[in-house]
């Protein structure tokens, strides 16, 4: 059992227990495949991909729902945390809550690790960082902005509003 399969059982399990889902189809989370984004995303961390034809405004459940993926960077013991959080979420999409509204917030808080929520600005931050081959520096102020890629020299510092300069993040 590889340590994605074995952290989605325990998500699973901690989802069976919380009262106000435990009613929806929770059991069988254990049938949707589970898989891997590519490793250069950067924006995306996890996502529940539906099947083809499956229109979001119809009643859901993980019958509907082709994988979910996961950001390999998420599955090291750094961000364990976040990880166990990115599953929750995602299958809570699986169950039928398809968008972000205040329904599906209200549902998301009750995570028993919430906190782990906020670890995702810091895994955004990282994957940057990794994947950054540019950056920009503001001549006056001296700020750093990492980009993937050039800037072709028209854009300015929000502070300074002087003209960033491209360097290469090597």
């Amino acid at each position: 059992m590889s340590q994605l399969d074995e952290w989605s059982s325990e998500v699973i399990s901690v989802m069976a227990e919380i009262p106000e889902i435990s009613h929806l189809n929770v059991a069988e989370l254990h049938n949707v495949p589970l898989g891997l984004l590519r490793r250069n995303a950067t924006r995306l961390h996890a996502i529940c991909r539906y099947k083809k034809g499956v229109k979001k405004t119809q009643s859901l459940g993980p019958t509907d729902v082709r994988c979910i993926d996961i950001h390999p960077e998420s599955l090291t013991p750094d961000w364990e945390r976040y990880a166990r959080f990115l599953l929750y979420h995602e299958y809570l999409h699986a169950l039928g809550y398809s968008n972000h509204g205040k329904e599906f917030r209200r549902i998301e808080a009750l995570w028993p690790d919430y906190s782990a929520n906020e670890l995702g600005k810091s895994f955004s931050k990282m994957l940057l960082e990794k994947r950054a081959k540019w950056f920009w520096l503001c001549p006056s102020c001296e700020r750093r902005h990492l980009r993937s890629r050039r800037g072709n020299g028209r854009y300015r510092c929000r502070e300074c509003r002087v003209v960033l300069k491209d360097i290469p993040n090597f």
